[in-house]
């Protein structure tokens, strides 16, 4: 029987949305369609599978995209469906659950690459996110200076929320990033 969940995640949290695809696998959800906010499960046996989550850069359709999943395919493991942004493409996969976690990207370099993506994404939502709660909020302060204050203007201060998480989301990658390359020049 198919069911339909609504879950929000950040596009740097992909960790984390693996994590509870995953312990909804364990509750015999196995995934079918994934989408930005919206999730399609069909009933399997539970524990049968394990979700894995890839960024990679280009379209769903781009030969390194394509050539990728058929290579997976060969190691039986299957694509259940992918969520496109501006460039890049989150590729959802699932395994069959056996012993040995499966890591598709180990090697440093990868998840560098991973992170500076991720980094990119993040610095173009805080500029948005800078503009828009600058304008914002001198609109509303302009309009208590005029003595008709705007109060119903909260879109200057759910800016301002989003500008201070991407701010924090970017430090933090940032410094994954600088710990991946201190452990790259380690095992160099």
């Amino acid at each position: 029987m198919r069911s339909r969940f609504y879950k929000w995640f950040w596009i740097w949290e992909l960790l984390k949305e693996e994590a509870w695809i995953n312990e909804m696998a364990e509750h015999g959800y196995g995934l079918i369609a994934p989408h930005r906010l919206r999730y399609d499960f069909d009933n399997i046996e539970p524990g049968q599978y394990r979700y894995k989550e890839v960024f990679m850069r280009g379209s769903a359709n781009s030969t390194e995209v394509v050539d990728f999943l058929k290579l997976l395919e060969e190691m039986d493991i299957k694509d259940v469906g992918h969520v496109s942004f501006p460039g890049h493409t989150i590729v959802y996969l699932q395994c069959p659950k056996t012993e040995e976690d499966i890591e598709l990207f180990s090697d440093l370099d990868s998840k560098i690459e991973y992170e500076k993506m991720l980094c990119g994404y993040l610095w173009a939502l805080i500029v948005v996110n800078f503009i828009a709660a600058l304008l914002n909020l001198i609109v509303f302060f302009s309009s208590i200076a005029v003595d008709r204050p705007q109060y119903g203007n909260i879109v200057g201060f759910l800016s301002l929320g989003l500008l201070i998480a991407c701010i924090v989301a970017w430090v933090k990658k940032r410094r994954k990033i600088k710990e991946y390359e201190k452990e790259r020049t380690i095992h160099e």
